[in-house]
């Protein structure tokens, strides 16, 4: 009976494994440029999300910048064209929800925005096996900077990955529950 009720409290923490792969602290972007943001997904994540991009230098980005709007967590790509964020570290991309931007799904690892002219970082594929599919778009940040969102069809997607992640809140609270309810079971029986 405890095993039984452990195991159905697993489900929760397993439900959000959205894990943003790139960009990252090796997968740094650069002004000007197409980059691209790529992550592994399971099938409890929401179907589509919001992504935004954060810095806690508001000198550097001030406020939540909306990269694009319902992207399709299936397509596990998405390329930002013309990247026009200031040169500067500490850049963070969330995939929020699409009606609640507070509520982030997974952020990735901190990463640097690096100045026209420096090398790309080498891309980070999130899976070996891709379809294509995909959509790109403008990004111009909020410092000044004019600029407008475009889509066009040139990423690729791939197989779901069954990886758990423990990188969004609902991933912690379903931890947090699962503990609990494996404790109360052991207190009942």
């Amino acid at each position: 009976m405890r095993f039984s009720l452990a195991a159905l409290a697993l489900p929760i923490a397993a439900a959000n494994a959205l894990t943003i792969l790139s960009p990252s602290d090796s997968a740094f972007w650069v002004q000007n440029t197409s980059n691209t943001i790529t992550w592994t997904f399971n099938q409890g994540d929401p179907a589509t999300i919001d992504i935004t991009v954060v810095n806690a230098n508001n000198a550097t980005l001030n406020g939540p910048f909306s990269i694009q709007s319902f992207v399709n967590v299936s397509d596990q790509t998405f390329t930002v064209t013309n990247v026009t964020l200031r040169p500067g570290d500490g850049y963070q991309v969330q995939f929020v929800n699409t009606s609640n931007i507070t509520q982030v799904f997974a952020s990735s690892a901190p990463f640097s925005v690096k100045p026209p002219g420096t090398t790309p970082a080498p891309p980070v594929n999130a899976s070996s096996s891709a379809t294509s599919s995909g959509a790109t778009a403008s990004a111009t940040s909020p410092s000044g900077t004019s600029g407008s969102s475009t889509s066009s069809a040139s990423a690729t997607g791939g197989a779901k990955n069954g990886a758990l992640s423990l990188t969004s809140s609902q991933g912690v609270f379903g931890v947090i529950a699962a503990c609990g309810i494996a404790s109360l079971s052991a207190l009942l029986l």
